[in-house]
């Protein structure tokens, strides 16, 4: 008779764990268009756990027969695909309302980690690895490099220099002992009444004409031009990963707090990604109407204006921050546009974009917001891109896209619901847009 040796019981504790655990993912993707437009994630602050509602995963068990028949055992009569232990409602019939509860939902909290591999797991983007961004090569100033016999008197290494001095007495000394046969401290005698002076010293004894007294040996230092150590400096660099993100929206009258929501929806998990691809990364904002203002990100997505819409005034205030804080040589920088189309002088938030691509930026992208307008409808500024550059035309999951070449980093995306963050996120983060 074989033995059977059962699985201990903390092993399958560890299995049934990662099977549920498996269970609650899979619940989770089929949401994901849904979960990733939740107010409750997008508006969280603080810690990097989000609380996300799934149904109660049931956990198989046998249930005995309802009925007064209950003798026999095994399947049963019915067909593949049949429902079976199927109870009517009660008081309620077929597709009637019944007195039953509804079914549970708990709340399951997931890492926003991995929340974000989820995501690109259902996007069917690459993982994100940070050797794969432009790592840039920051000047922090300047170093020590070592020493150097050469070099400029204010850069002399006064200890170093006083090391080599002090062997080069016993350099000497002993020199002197190997030569005459005198004891060690007749010679060095003669090496002080010479003042170091090697040759001044052998001649002193060979003559017998020490005339120093000293009692015991008292190291100095004996320098020569050899003995001169200099600092050596050089440039101190150091390869940083860092990003800037530039987030400019529109808030005239125009934009309702719906196109803000959506728009707030797209630059969080932006910025998301992005940190997953850069050790540091700085958001900053910039709101406009009429005029653009740089605000804090309270005000960013708080702020109501009425009035007209000049895009390019954003655009100008994006350049000036490239140019005065966040240089494309020491950061890699994402300029992100959304706006409803609206614009009174679109052909010069052309000649602003074009300017903003020539400082070498990463990627612009325009979004733009139309969920209360007919969404195959266009904006003047959407327009007047597509009729402004070579873009090209694109359409992913219903969402209109377009994009320029490699050479110009330019993409839209046309924003009508919630349902297309997700499509507008799988556009925005292809990997041949955010990898240098």
């Amino acid at each position: 008779m074989p033995i059977i040796i059962s699985e201990p019981i903390n092993e399958r504790g560890k299995k049934d764990a990662r099977r549920h655990r498996e269970k609650q993912k899979e619940a989770i993707q089929k949401r994901l268009p849904e979960i990733i437009a939740d107010e409750s994630i997008i508006t969280h602050k603080k810690g990097k756990v989000v609380k996300v509602p799934i149904r109660i995963i049931d956990i198989p068990h046998f249930k005995p027969k309802i009925g007064d028949d209950i003798s026999g055992f095994g399947q049963g009569p019915g067909e593949p695909g049949d429902i079976i232990g199927h109870r009517p409602a009660p008081n309620g019939n077929g597709s009637e309302p019944g007195s039953e509860p509804g079914k549970d939902y708990i709340e399951t909290e997931i890492p926003i980690e991995e929340l974000i591999e989820m995501m690109l797991e259902d996007l069917g983007l690459p993982k994100l690895e940070e050797k794969e961004m432009q790592n840039i090569t920051v000047e922090l100033g300047w170093k020590i490099a070592g020493l150097d016999k050469a070099g400029v008197w204010p850069l002399l290494d006064r200890k170093a220099t006083a090391r080599e001095g002090i062997r080069r007495f016993w350099y000497f000394l002993r020199s002197l002992e190997s030569e005459t046969g005198q004891s060690e401290l007749v010679c060095f005698r003669a090496l002080k009444q010479s003042k170091g002076i090697l040759a001044d010293a052998l001649t002193i004894l060979k003559e017998n004409s020490v005339s120093d007294q000293s009692d015991a040996v008292e190291p100095f230092p004996i320098f020569t031009n050899d003995d001169l150590r200099y600092r050596q400096i050089k440039d101190d660099t150091q390869e940083q990963s860092r990003a800037v993100i530039i987030a400019m929206m529109d808030v005239s009258g125009s934009m309702s707090d719906m196109k803000k929501y959506l728009a707030r929806s797209m630059l969080f998990w932006l910025v998301e990604f992005l940190r997953k691809l850069y050790r540091q990364v700085e958001v900053r904002f910039i709101t406009h109407h009429a005029v653009a203002r740089i605000v804090p990100e309270e005000d960013f997505f708080s702020t109501g204006e009425s009035g007209g819409t000049y895009c390019y005034t954003a655009y100008e205030k994006a350049s000036g921050l490239v140019e005065t804080e966040y240089p494309t040589n020491s950061w890699n920088v994402y300029v992100w546009h959304f706006s409803d189309g609206d614009d009174f002088d679109s052909n010069q938030t052309v000649e602003e974009l074009r300017k903003l691509i020539a400082k070498e930026v990463n990627m612009v992208g325009y979004g733009e917001i139309r969920p209360e307008e007919n969404n195959s409808l266009s904006g003047k500024l959407w327009d007047t891109f597509k009729n402004s550059f070579e873009l090209k035309k694109g359409r992913v999951d219903n969402v209109d896209t377009m994009m320029g070449p490699d050479s110009f980093p330019f993409l839209c995306v046309k924003i009508g619901s919630r349902e297309d963050l997700l499509p507008a996120l799988k556009t925005f983060l292809k990997k041949d847009r955010w990898a240098s």
